[in-house]
């Protein structure tokens, strides 16, 4: 099964832009010597108070005291100590210093690397770091204003701004996918110059407060961008900049945004996970090509435990410890878009009930005694089933309500049997019931 963001591929020449973005824009190197386009960052204007003088405001905010000189040209100042209060100062972005912001590790699984370190719970993430995840691996960040990005497994995302301006308190966050892809749930902002973005190489999505998803496959040289809330807008060269409202999403291959699929059907997702892995089935969705499912701890998906995608609605995983957890299935059209997700609790109760048979005699008849050992069955009830094979719909013995945990038959003909065991317990104020799977016998004319 591949990993839901290799589904998905971004074209070199598409952006994703902020609906009010500023116009424009400029280069910013990668490491690896490549160029992001970002947005055009505009222009601080700062209304003079008194007491201010050029000296002052460059001592107190610029990097380099001495660029009083470019803002004093660019205003038309004649006297840098003499500056009329109200007098609006443009001041250009990059003459102001700044100070780093920093996110934390709010979760973690598997093979994750930070920084070039593994990571942790608790974990500072700066400016420029690389964070990568492996295969099953993943990884949730906490911004100081409760945004979260979380990257699935096989991502790679360096942090390629995360700061905030001293001069206006401003925050700068761009987080840019080189491998993989990302999602975001990011806090609205009031401030009309501070942003979020994710970017890719000659494609950027800045948003100011929505969820979405992104990714990025080099290999294809293709993007997907699908809107779950707010709106964002997407800008590729080969047609129109695109509006795309919550429920739809695009590729660079689409001149126009389509609506998500809508949340596929989760079939008993109440039902306790008893078997050896986990197993979820989802009822068909016309116009899917494959179906997301992912398992996690917590009901925002912060701390993802678990993930597939396959063409089939039929899912299974690996085994949990017992305990309460959430599931996650989205579908995926013909475009290779992810639509609406379908988000379900359910109890993992691994039931690992050991099953077999004693033969000895009871007098002058040969006697089958049929045990049962259930990992907890305080307080469990059982029903015990003996069928001949193949006429399972009409066992021959059929005893509902047991608290032993074993069912000597006695005299059995000659001819092959199967045999299963039903444990009924009260969980959470419920009656659960779950069948074992069919055991076997073979009885000989001679024993």
């Amino acid at each position: 099964m591949k990993p839901w963001h290799r589904r998905t591929r971004v074209s070199t020449s598409a952006a994703l832009l902020l609906l009010a973005a500023v116009p424009g824009g400029m280069a910013v190197a990668r490491p690896d010597g490549t160029a992001v386009v970002e947005p055009a960052r505009p222009d601080v204007r700062y209304v003079v108070r008194p007491g201010d003088n050029l000296f002052r405001l460059a001592a107190n905010y610029f990097i380099r005291t001495e660029d009083y000189r470019i803002v004093q040209r660019l205003n038309r100042v004649a006297d840098p100590l003499r500056l009329p209060v109200g007098m609006v100062l443009v001041i250009p972005r990059e003459l102001l210093r700044h100070e780093p912001v920093r996110g934390t590790v709010h979760s973690v699984r598997g093979a994750v690397r930070i920084g070039g370190k593994p990571a942790a719970v608790g974990m500072t993430v700066g400016e420029g770091m690389l964070i990568e995840t492996g295969q099953k691996s993943f990884v949730t960040l906490a911004l100081p204003d409760a945004t979260t990005i979380a990257l699935p497994s096989q991502s790679t995302v360096r942090v390629q701004r995360l700061r905030r301006l001293v001069f206006d308190s401003h925050v700068e966050r761009l987080f840019g996918i080189e491998r993989g892809g990302a999602s975001a749930t990011v806090t609205p902002m009031t401030d009309p110059q501070s942003d979020f973005r994710f970017s890719t190489p000659r494609a950027i999505t800045s948003v100011r407060g929505t969820k979405f998803r992104m990714a990025y496959d080099a290999d294809a040289g293709l993007a997907t961008s699908e809107v779950l809330e707010g709106k964002v807008g997407f800008d590729a060269e080969a047609h129109e900049t695109q509006t795309l409202p919550a429920g739809f999403g695009t590729t660079s291959e689409l001149s126009e945004p389509v609506a998500l699929l809508p949340a596929p059907e989760l079939l008993e997702p109440d039902a306790a996970q008893t078997g050896e892995g986990l197993h979820f089935i989802l009822k068909p969705l016309p116009g899917a090509t494959a179906y997301h499912v992912q398992i996690a701890a917590d009901a925002r998906f912060l701390e993802v435990l678990d993930e597939a995608t396959s063409k089939s609605p039929e899912l299974r995983f690996a085994s949990l410890p017992d305990g309460a957890y959430f599931v996650r299935a989205t579908a995926i059209d013909r475009n290779e878009l992810e639509g609406a997700p379908a988000t379900s609790s359910f109890q993992r109760r691994l039931e690992g009930l050991r099953m077999g048979i004693e033969m000895g005699w009871a007098g002058p008849y040969r006697q089958y005694l049929f045990w049962w050992n259930a990992r907890d069955w305080s307080g469990a009830r059982f029903r015990f089933q003996l069928a001949k094979a193949g006429k399972e719909a009409r066992p021959l013995v059929d005893l509902p309500e047991l608290s032993n945990t074993s069912q000597p038959v006695i005299d059995l003909p000659r001819g092959r049997y199967r045999w299963r065991v039903q444990t009924s317990r009260l969980v959470d104020g419920k009656v659960s019931t779950e069948w074992s799977d069919y055991g076997e016998l073979r009885v000989e004319g001679n024993w």
